[in-house]
């Protein structure tokens, strides 16, 4: 098999043997901070042992590297048993751009590699699904808020969360972090659930952070650095080997990505089964935000009280959030978008732009001017942006009120969604 891994690597393809196909999917930009590149035990050829008579080559000596942390197979085990007892099987991706396949197409992306190469080892025909939740230049908090709509209504079966190179080291990204990983784990069909960690060009990934996560709920961590980084550093390989761009891995760069995990499941395939996975309960970094529920004019409105409509209009603004709310310019009496809720955290999600026909709005809750949320950056392109406007200890009942700014009245602003934590 592991001839076959490398011939498929250097192919730079998987082969599908006809599974079922449910697939959702949108796109990413990725931003970022610096990391300290941890080596497994793992990572290191062992030439003088029968098994391993040949020196590694270059990209197997990378598959062993990627191996952060193999973590506790007891789900994954019986996620591959359930395969191939020709059982329904979903394989679920959320992240980012890298995920979703930006600059990649769909076809040739490590998420639909990984899926293929299940279909292929795995399944009795057509019976493993596949689902990409990756929606390029949104935070691991973005990808909480949408969760149950993206990916968790297909009840997935093995779970794979990327957002190393999304997220920052703030709270409410930890918060969103792990909240979202805590989800996963706690969805009633109890999926296996593998923490992949992304990196780009200047070296900033998430994954010291977000190591301390996996080893919380002992989780299997893949990771890009801890593969490719001593090559790039030595000069073996270039960044442009893996990417075409700053951030997203090239053909080859997403044929190796899938050959980390690949392997890896062949590894637990192979092994002996773990102690029936526990759940650990006890949250390591930020605050517990997993109940966090999607609020728009398709889902969960009875979570909050409509008061008014004010200057807003019913309008979508996005492909992947298409029933918000938004103000055009054309109603300068600037009456306040108004609506109540009882809870103890609230997110706005809003569309960003650099065009200037976007302003900024403000937020005044109870009557109290809290923040402003702007949607004309520099950094805008059209993306979802989140931001949790407050956060309390306690449930609270607060009437909201969302006003533009007097210098934006005759601009636009999409209110694309908001996030309630109960």
């Amino acid at each position: 098999m592991k001839h076959k891994l490398l011939s498929l690597i250097l192919c730079s393809v998987l082969l599908c043997s006809g599974c079922g196909n449910n697939s959702t999917g949108n796109t990413a930009s990725d931003t970022d901070a610096d990391t300290t590149t941890t080596t497994s035990a793992s990572a290191t050829s062992d030439t003088n042992t029968a098994e391993n008579t040949e020196e590694m080559t270059m990209e197997e000596t990378m598959i062993a590297n990627s191996l952060l942390a193999a973590g506790n197979n007891y789900r994954l085990k019986q996620v591959i048993e359930k395969a191939r007892a020709g059982e329904d099987v979903t394989i679920g991706f959320i992240g980012g751009s890298i995920t979703e396949g930006y600059n990649a197409g769909t076809t040739e992306i490590y998420a639909k590699l990984v899926y293929d190469y299940i279909c292929e080892n795995y399944s009795t025909g057509d019976n493993v699904h596949y689902v990409n939740a990756g929606l390029s230049g949104t935070p691991s908090s973005l990808g909480l808020l949408r969760s149950d709509r993206d990916l968790f209504a297909y009840e997935p079966d093995l779970i794979f969360i990327e957002f190393a190179v999304n997220d920052g080291s703030s709270t409410i990204d930890n918060t969103g972090y792990e909240s979202l990983v805590y989800k996963a784990l706690s969805q009633e069909n109890e999926p296996a659930v593998i923490l992949l960690m992304s990196v780009i060009e200047s070296g900033y990934t998430c994954q010291d952070s977000m190591n301390l996560v996996g080893f919380q709920y002992d989780l299997t961590r893949i990771s890009v650095k801890n593969a490719i980084w001593d090559y790039i550093e030595d000069g073996s390989i270039t960044w442009s080997t893996w990417s075409n761009d700053e951030s997203h891995p090239n053909e080859w760069g997403h044929a190796m990505y899938a050959s980390f995990i690949t392997s890896y499941l062949e590894s637990v395939d192979l092994a002996e089964a773990d102690p029936v996975y526990i759940l650990n309960k006890n949250f390591v970094k930020g605050f517990d935000h997993t109940s966090m529920v999607m609020v728009d004019r398709s889902m969960n409105m009875e979570t909050i009280t409509l008061d008014s409509l004010g200057s807003f209009t019913e309008t979508g603004d996005l492909a992947s959030f298409n029933n918000g709310w938004k103000y055009t310019g054309e109603d300068t009496a600037n009456n306040a978008f108004s609506f109540t809720y009882t809870g103890q955290a609230l997110y706005f999600t809003y569309k960003d732009t650099k065009s200037t026909a976007y302003g900024t709005a403000e937020i005044y809750i109870d009557g109290e001017y809290v923040t402003s949320l702007y949607a004309n950056s520099p950094d805008g392109w059209n993306n979802p942006v989140i931001e949790c406007v407050l956060r309390e200890k306690e449930t609270a009942t607060h009437t909201v009120e969302v006003r533009m700014a007097e210098d934006s009245l005759e601009k636009a602003f999409s209110i694309l969604a908001l996030g309630i934590v109960p």
